[in-house]
């Protein structure tokens, strides 16, 4: 279990109007709104109609990058606060708890490759695909986009939210189910319900995200940790492709 870090008790940096704003931001922006902007940006550009090209798709990232930054302003003032003068303590915590992520990992997808035949998640069959047309915008995606925005929100933002108010286990919690739930999301809405396995490979990944966040009070090293995983999980994709 996560230890508590008193110096997170003090009073949430945001105002609740700032909390849903990002967690608006993301979840409807990114997932519905953002999409269908690009898609019709893309259709102006060049009169396709049913996906971004990869110069729109960077905008649109770009866009969320800077939107998510803006709003988690507050956020981002503490960490900075909680982390001066323990930068390399912060840093030093990284390796460890990307091991301890790595072999959870490697327990949670056997037992489920073992029980439900699913071999790997939907997210990361698109993701590999992706990679492979265009592994610049994923590499972009990936090692930029997703480890800020979705650190400042699920982290930052929603697990910090519901930590002050209620208890830091039941955030916890909350926060892994929410990481979770998105990362399987689109399989959903296809209908692909043997997916929904999956979800604990991304709450696992939550797990540690959340807490090296509890522990440091910092979402910086959070950031850089998910920031390792997926640029290792890159590597291992590209070096298959190339096998």
């Amino acid at each position: 279990m996560i230890r508590r870090n008193p110096r997170l008790d003090q009073n949430l940096p945001m105002m609740r109007s700032q909390v849903f704003a990002l967690i608006t931001n993301y979840f409807l922006g990114y997932l519905f709104i953002y999409p269908i902007l690009g898609i019709f940006i893309t259709y102006q550009l060049t009169g396709e109609s049913d996906a971004m090209t990869p110069e729109v798709a960077y905008g649109i990232y770009g866009f969320l990058i800077l939107l998510t930054l803006f709003l988690a302003r507050p956020i981002l003032s503490e960490s900075l606060r909680m982390a001066k003068g323990r930068w390399w303590v912060h840093l030093k915590k990284i390796p460890l708890n990307y091991l301890f992520l790595f072999a959870s990992l490697l327990i949670v997808n056997t037992a489920i490759s073992t029980f439900t035949g699913v071999e790997s998640s939907a997210n990361q069959d698109l993701v590999f695909q992706s990679f492979m047309e265009s592994p610049g915008l994923i590499m972009f995606a990936a090692l930029i986009m997703a480890p800020i925005v979705e650190e400042l929100v699920f982290r930052g933002g929603l697990y910090r939210a519901i930590r002050n108010r209620y208890s830091y286990k039941r955030a916890m919690f909350i926060s892994m189910f929410a990481f979770g739930f998105i990362h399987v999301f689109g399989s959903l809405l296809a209908g692909d319900y043997m997916d929904l396995w999956n979800i604990f490979t991304y709450m696992a990944m939550g797990f540690f995200f959340v807490k090296i966040y509890e522990e440091t009070g910092s979402v910086f090293p959070a950031i850089l940790l998910h920031f390792t995983n997926n640029a290792i999980a890159l590597g291992i994709m590209w070096l298959s492709s190339s096998l």
